[in-house]
């Protein structure tokens, strides 16, 4: 990296930043893994590892958190985007030397924020718990040039019209500064009690419905149509996604705190926006499947067909669940319960993780036109990946309706905690298949740029047979 901070913008090969962003993600991704799953030992085993203060599950759960959403999901969205919208306009990315400084200074802007999360400074806001300084850092050295550079790439495109990739890339990234600095408010103007939890909340909202929810849409809107070779099915209702999307997902976010003396007009509101998520998400799935016609044996063959497809599968219980669950009925009874978490690994750990697995091993080997490594490591990883995943995800439902269920008829807490105590085991054993998973994956791509066999000019790696 340190000979293309400063090499001329010509001497840098196309696809270095999107290259560097790749495997900066992978290596997040295990990071954050790991701390997940020694934060889901202690869960299940709270005696296990008590003696050091620093490594107590208080400290290490903002870690963890901010580690695969900055590091992972934000910084493979950045990899994807730097090639999939260069692609799409037929032109190179605007600045290859901005891309890798961005790459430079994201790592090194979430290796200071995770440090001081880790030595206790914090705001003490769920998902925007880094302090001011830091948060400015990342508005303006990471989201910002990132967006530029982005914006820059579809203003000097080649071709008419903007793919809806396209639309949801510079659209998400433009909404990310804004709702990144807004959602901080609290911290700088020191915003306490209903106004500091309010507003922590529709941040927390906004970054999924306004940038994880949407820019893995995005990949896959890429990558179905490249690899099956079958049109987009629909542009039209692909932009009905993205403006349904824009409306109806930048709720109030008051149904995050529907038993606090918020506005009861608030409340209702933002339930029946929540439902209205359903709009886009029916968009988008319709779409996606339909694309497929025709291609369905692709799903078995194809890795990251495979892993596309199965995010998009994904989305649908993931938008049924945050749809009703944000209606009064349903949210009194999960609200503060393990059934939470379920849903929010499902979209993080679910949905959008295996869309940006898909791009980083479509982008990798179109980038570096080298073949995968190895097919079976590949499928291995899917499969650890899926099923770790799906073990959490079961488990920690099935943990949040005890506790919901415990909390409503009064239970003793300690009963409660016996009763769940199953699932917290199997919650671990499932986040550590991941981990597991994950360091393969990274073995994979690494002896990809090594050893991975060259493709033909004009070939495409779905045209070739991955099997070795």
């Amino acid at each position: 990296m340190i000979k293309y901070l400063f090499a001329k913008e010509k001497n840098i090969p196309g696809g270095t930043a999107a290259i560097f962003f790749s495997f900066s993600a992978i290596m997040w991704f295990i990071i954050g893994t790991g701390i997940g799953s020694f934060n889901a030992a202690k869960l299940a085993f709270p005696d296990w590892f008590t003696h050091s203060y620093a490594l107590q599950f208080g400290h290490m759960r903002q870690v963890h958190v901010h580690a695969v959403i900055f590091g992972w999901i934000a910084g493979a969205f950045a990899a994807s985007a730097m090639y999939v919208v260069p692609a799409l306009g037929n032109t190179k990315l605007w600045s290859e030397k901005l891309g890798v400084w961005n790459c430079l200074l994201w790592n090194v802007g979430l290796a200071l924020g995770l440090a001081t999360l880790w030595f206790g400074m914090t705001s003490g806001r769920e998902y925007s718990d880094f302090i001011w300084p830091i948060d400015i850092y990342i508005a303006l050295c990471m989201v910002l040039p990132l967006f530029i550079n982005i914006f820059m790439s579809i203003v000097t495109r080649r071709t008419q019209g903007i793919y809806t990739t396209n639309w949801f890339f510079a659209g998400s990234f433009f909404m990310l500064i804004i709702v990144f600095l807004i959602g901080n408010l609290p911290e700088f103007f020191h915003l306490t009690g209903l106004n500091e939890a309010y507003m922590t909340w529709w941040f927390a909202h906004n970054v999924l419905g306004l940038l994880i929810t949407p820019v893995a849409a995005a990949i896959t809107y890429y990558i179905v149509p490249k690899v099956t070779g079958n049109p987009l099915y629909s542009h039209r209702v692909g932009h009905l996604h993205f403006w349904s999307i824009v409306v109806f997902y930048s709720t109030p976010a008051a149904h995050h705190l529907m038993s606090s003396p918020l506005p009861e007009w608030l409340k209702s509101f933002a339930s029946v926006e929540g439902v209205l998520i359903l709009v886009p998400a029916v968009a988008y799935v319709c779409n996606i499947l339909l694309t497929m016609q025709g291609k369905w044996a692709m799903f078995v063959e194809n890795v990251e067909i495979k892993y596309t497809i199965t995010g998009v599968l994904l989305a649908i219980p993931l938008n049924m669940q945050g749809g009703f669950q944000q209606t009064r009925a349903i949210n009194w009874y999960v609200h503060g319960t393990g059934w939470i978490v379920a849903h929010a690994h499902l979209a993080l750990l679910g949905f959008s993780t295996f869309a940006e697995a898909a791009a980083v091993y479509y982008g990798v080997q179109t980038l570096l036109r080298r073949k995968l490594y190895s097919l079976s490591l590949a499928n291995f990883h899917f499969w650890m990946l899926l099923i770790g995943f799906s073990l959490y995800w079961v488990s920690m439902t099935i943990a949040g309706l005890i506790q919901g269920a415990g909390k409503i008829y009064e239970v003793p807490y300690m009963d409660i905690v016996i009763a769940e105590h199953p699932y917290m085991i199997v919650r671990w054993l499932g986040g550590t298949m991941v981990f597991l998973g994950n360091i393969v994956w990274l073995w994979n791509m690494y002896m990809t740029v090594k050893q991975g066999e060259k493709l033909a000019p004009g070939v495409q790696p779905q045209d070739v047979a991955y099997a070795r």
